[in-house]
């Protein structure tokens, strides 16, 4: 390619990278200008640019969705200002959170991804093996390190497998992706059973002395076959953390299904083998590996240091007339006495350039220079100082990042859907801004509905995680006379904890445009027959039965004649017909 500012720029952004970054940057813009004269198939470029993060977006080419890995959903304040200039310049300004940790950021040209590519590395985020078959961003429990509950801080422990597993050969063409959480505390917000690996620790005495570990989930995973995670061995040294996940990376690696994709994930291993036979397989190639040291095996307190306190912080400011009940929904206290972390809200896990910009000032200022992304699609901000709360609020409130009823019924759950994934069959955000948005209007709220959660999918792979919600739903389509219409399948009754996930319950298809009132109509029966003010919904839910709410869901699974209200007929959000154009093979196992 022919030297020019764009040039310019990349080698600069390059040159305040890591050597392994530079490398494969370097490497990215070469098959990129490869791919461009012709001399690959977009196929194999295709291969080589999901191991580097970049995926396909619905309907368009040569434009793609990026996908940044964020070990344990740390970010730093440069970060957050790095990935701002990249979402003002492409991404619609938008940065979306995951529901693994990840920031994505989309409609990014073919062309502009290794200057992208460059421009964050040089702040230390990496794309790679964000997506492709291989070990993906190590997730951990958002409160690690500050929990009141908690053993010990597993983020340093988290780490280690990041750094082990990164470039490392033994994950790079694995059978299909391989997903890793990690947690600390008794309630499991890391959701440690529905992955491949889930660890949690564990502490053990010998010899008087305490000795740091993990009780090591495997085999878990939701998708289309939802599995719950079998326990490998009760209790792991953490002196051999890595090698006993390299086994099972290794298992997975060797004994996966390479020919059918759909049965590729480790589950199927676990499932096909029987659970004695798996752990046999992984003990025995354990056997094989050396014993993987690192500096931070015996951690158990957090590295993260107090903020040095801003000397022109107002400890009691004028704050809008919502603080108390910010407070209330969005600040937890911390172990550390004095100090409280707080949930930024994001609705559908979105936050825009001058969000993120004036959240960098904000980290600065309260919070030690850190933010944790969360697997709600939230932003989590640590090591705030009580007396600073208000005065915090008020810097939120002004730039419209002080929502409240976080993690509550009003805070759903979103994947992407049909408005870029090429898997998305309806449209999973725009149900959910529906749901949110209805609820509100009905004035459904209070103590006793909270914490139901809600969880969205476009289609059946979950990455809304609608298999583990309370109430929980995946896009499908229907015909309804001679127009096609989209909907929803209805599940209930998901939840997980440690060594435990329900998955929930089909009941039936709904219309899109159908769903809100339909979930308003479940709340309100719930109030209504509950069998005593104690009854939770989930206890309600399983105590009626499906056949109690295949009944009462009956009156909205039907749709108006279609000249009569055809934009019933549309999608939320829409304003033209539905229909499944522009869905292609997903790119998430190619």
């Amino acid at each position: 390619m022919a030297d020019t500012l764009a040039d310019k720029h990349l080698k600069d952004f390059l040159a305040a990278a890591p050597q392994a970054s530079r490398e494969e940057i370097d490497a990215f813009r070469e098959l990129v200008e490869q791919y461009f004269l012709g001399t690959i198939t977009p196929d194999e470029f295709k291969a080589k640019r999901l191991h580097m993060g970049t995926y396909g977006i619905r309907g368009v080419k040569d434009v793609h969705m990026m996908r940044l890995k964020l070990p344990e959903g740390v970010m730093t304040p440069a970060q957050l200002e790095a990935v701002a200039d990249v979402a003002e310049q492409f991404s619609k300004h938008i940065a979306h959170i995951t529901t693994r940790q990840d920031i994505q950021l989309y409609w990014i040209p073919t062309q502009e991804a290794p200057l992208v590519l460059a421009k964050l590395a040089a702040v230390g985020i990496t794309t790679r093996e964000a997506c492709s078959n291989s070990v993906r961003n190590v997730t951990a429990c958002p409160y690690a390190g500050i929990s009141p509950t908690e053993l010990f801080d597993v983020t340093p422990h988290a780490d280690a497998v990041t750094r082990h597993f990164l470039r490392n050969p033994a994950s790079q063409r694995l059978p299909r992706k391989f997903k890793i959480a990690f947690e600390g505390c008794p309630e499991d917000h890391a959701k440690t059973a529905i992955h491949d690996i889930g660890a949690v620790a564990a502490i053990k005495q010998e010899g008087g002395q305490p000795i740091l570990g993990f009780k090591v989930y495997v085999g878990g995973g939701l998708g289309a076959s939802p599995m719950q995670a079998i326990l490998l061995e009760p209790f792991t040294p953490a002196t051999e953390l890595l090698r006993t996940c390299e086994a099972a990376v290794r298992v997975h690696d060797r004994l996966g299904d390479r020919k059918n994709k759909a049965q590729a994930r480790i589950k199927f291993v676990v499932k096909r083998l029987g659970p004695d036979a798996f752990r046999k397989e992984v003990f025995a190639e354990r056997d094989k590996l050396p014993n993987y040291p690192y500096k931070d095996v015996a951690v158990t307190q957090t590295h993260e240091q107090p903020p040095v306190p801003a000397k022109d912080i107002p400890t009691a400011p004028a704050v809008h007339d919502t603080y108390k009940r910010w407070a209330f929904t969005n600040v937890i206290l911390q172990k550390q006495a004095g100090y409280s972390s707080v949930i930024i809200r994001l609705r559908l896990g979105d936050i825009t350039s001058s969000q993120m910009r004036a959240l960098a000032k904000i980290i600065r200022r309260y919070c030690g220079g850190f933010v944790r992304t969360m697997i709600t699609q939230n932003l989590l901000l640590r090591w705030v100082r009580n007396e600073h709360l208000q005065a915090l609020f008020s810097e939120l409130h002004t730039v419209q990042l002080a929502d409240t009823d976080a993690e509550r019924l009003y805070d759903v759950t979103s994947c992407p859907g049909a408005e870029t994934c090429q898997l998305g069959i309806s449209a999973s955000r725009g149900l959910a801004r529906a749901l949110e948005q209805h609820l509100r209007a009905a004035n459904l709220a209070g103590p006793d509905i909270d914490n139901i959660r809600i969880k969205v999918s476009g289609c059946p792979n979950s990455c809304g995680q609608h298999h583990i919600a309370d109430i929980g739903f995946f896009g499908s389509a229907k015909k309804v006379g001679e127009h096609l219409a989209p909907h929803f399948q209805l599940m209930l009754g998901g939840m997980t904890e440690e060594a435990k996930a329900v998955f929930g319950q089909p009941v039936t298809k709904l219309p899109a445009r159908r769903i809100p009132e339909a979930v308003i109509d479940m709340i309100s029966r719930y109030r209504q027959e509950r069998q005593s003010a104690q009854e939770t919904f989930p206890q309600f839910a399983a105590r009626v039965g499906v056949a109690y709410w295949k009944q009462a869901m009956a009156p909205f699974t039907t749709l108006p004649e279609y000249a009569q209200s055809p934009e019933m007929y549309r999608d939320w959000g829409a304003e033209t017909e539905f229909s499944l154009g522009g869905m292609g093979p997903g790119e998430c196992a190619a």
